[in-house]
C-alpha cells in the first residue's frame, strides 16, 4: 500500500512541475471588447442620441399619412374621389463647437397618388422630393427649406386645406440669419433663390429674393411682421399676424398686402386651381383667420376662413381625434368659392386624414 501511495504522490508532483514549466505556453482566450451602448443626448431636446464613437447627436423620425377625399377644394369644378399616400423621413444632427451648436436637418418625402396624366398616359404615380436639407451654425441657416417668410409667422390654421389661398413660397434655397432672445423677441433676414426663369430666357434669376421679419411670441400672445421682395417681379409683399391662447381656445388673424395686385409673385402666389389654365393671385390683399378649441386631451376642433381681393373665399373645418400618442384621425369639410377670371362657382370637399408621426 505504501508503494502505491508513493507512486501516486510522485506522479502528482511531476505533473505539477510540468504544468508550471509550461505555464508560459498556455493559450489564453481574448476578452470580448466592451459593448458601447447608445447614450441618450438631452442637450438638444428629446429624441436625440449620441452616434456611437462620436460626440454628435442624432434624431430620427418621420410620418405616414393617408388622405381620402370627395371633391377637391383646390380645383374649380373638382368633383370626384381622390386618395393620396405620403411618407416622410426626418433626420437631425447636432453637436457642440466652440462657436455654438452645429446642426443639420433633412426631410425626404415619398408620395403616391393613384392617378395618371391622361394626356401622356404616364402611370408613374410615385414622387420623391427633398423637402429640407439645411445646415445651421452661429445663427445662420443655409440650404433648402420652406421660406422663412412663411414659417416665421407660422403656417395658417391646423387644417389640411390651409393653403387653398397660399400664403408664401415653400422649399426654397436660402442663406438666412435669425436671432431669438429669451424674452420672446425674434428677427430674421434671408436671401432666397426664387428658381424662376429670367424674362430674357436665362436659366437663373439675376438676384436673390430678400425677406425679413420681426416678432414677439411668449407662448401665449403673438405679434409678427414679415416682408418679402421678389426681384423677378420687382414687387413686394408685407404680411402681419396676431394671435393668442385663452385656456382651451387659440385664435389667429393674418393679413397680407401686395404692392401690385395685378402681378402674382413668390410672396403672393398664384394658383391654377385644378383644370383652370388661368393662374389667379390674391389681387391687392388677402386675409386668413381661424382658431382651435381643445375639448379634451384627445379631441380638438379647428376652423379657418380666408378671403382675397380677387374674390376667392376658402373655409375649412375639422375635428382631430388622437386615440394614441402620435396618431390622429381628422374628418374635414371644406368650401371654396370663386368669382373671378377662372369662373363664377363654388366647390365643396370632404376628406378624412389618417396620420402617424414618430
Amino acid at each position: 500500500m505504501m508503494g502505491i501511495k508513493g507512486l501516486f504522490l510522485g506522479s502528482a508532483a511531476a505533473l505539477a512541475a510540468f504544468s508550471g514549466a509550461n505555464a508560459a505556453d498556455a493559450i489564453v482566450a481574448a476578452e470580448p471588447e466592451p459593448m458601447e451602448y447608445v447614450r441618450v443626448c438631452d442637450a438638444f431636446g428629446t429624441g436625440y442620441f449620441y452616434i456611437p464613437g462620436t460626440e454628435t447627436c442624432l434624431k430620427v423620425g418621420g410620418r405616414v399619412r393617408f388622405d381620402v377625399k370627395v371633391g377637391n377644394a383646390y380645383a374649380f369644378k373638382g368633383d370626384g374621389l381622390f386618395t393620396n399616400l405620403r411618407s416622410e423621413i426626418y433626420t437631425s444632427s447636432a453637436s457642440d463647437t466652440e462657436w455654438g451648436a452645429l446642426k443639420t436637418n433633412m426631410t425626404a418625402r415619398f408620395e403616391y397618388n393613384p392617378r395618371y396624366d391622361v394626356s401622356t398616359l404616364d402611370s408613374n404615380n410615385t414622387r420623391t422630393r427633398l423637402m429640407v436639407a439645411t445646415i445651421e451654425f452661429g445663427g445662420f441657416t443655409v440650404g433648402l427649406q420652406d421660406s422663412m417668410f412663411e414659417t416665421f409667422t407660422y403656417y395658417a390654421g391646423n387644417v389640411a386645406n390651409d393653403d387653398v389661398i397660399d400664403y408664401g413660397p415653400s422649399e426654397v434655397a436660402m442663406i438666412a440669419y435669425s436671432y431669438k432672445a429669451d424674452n420672446g423677441f425674434a428677427a430674421f433676414l434671408a436671401l432666397e433663390d426664387d428658381g424662376q426663369i429670367k424674362s430674357d430666357g436665362g436659366s437663373a434669376s439675376d438676384w436673390p429674393n430678400v425677406a425679413g421679419g420681426i416678432k414677439y411670441d411668449d407662448g401665449t400672445y403673438l405679434a409678427a411682421l414679415a416682408a418679402g421682395y421678389d426681384e423677378s417681379a420687382e414687387e413686394a409683399v408685407i404680411k402681419a399676424r396676431i394671435g393668442g391662447k385663452f385656456g382651451p381656445l387659440s385664435v389667429f388673424l393674418m393679413g397680407a398686402w401686395n404692392t401690385d395686385g395685378d402681378i402674382p409673385n413668390s410672396y403672393a402666389p398664384a394658383s391654377r386651381y385644378g383644370t383652370s389654365s388661368t393662374p389667379v393671385g390674391w389681387g391687392d390683399w388677402a386675409v386668413w383667420g381661424g382658431g382651435a378649441y381643445k375639448f379634451t386631451d384627445k379631441l380638438t376642433g379647428n376652423l379657418q376662413v380666408a378671403y382675397t381681393d380677387s374674390k376667392i373665399l376658402a373655409a375649412t373645418a375639422n375635428v382631430q381625434w388622437s386615440p394614441a400618442a402620435g396618431f390622429f384621425i381628422a374628418p374635414e369639410l371644406g368650401y371654396t368659392s370663386w368669382d373671378n377670371a377662372i369662373g363664377d362657382g363654388d366647390q365643396w370637399s370632404g376628406m378624412v386624414r389618417f396620420q402617424r408621426t414618430f
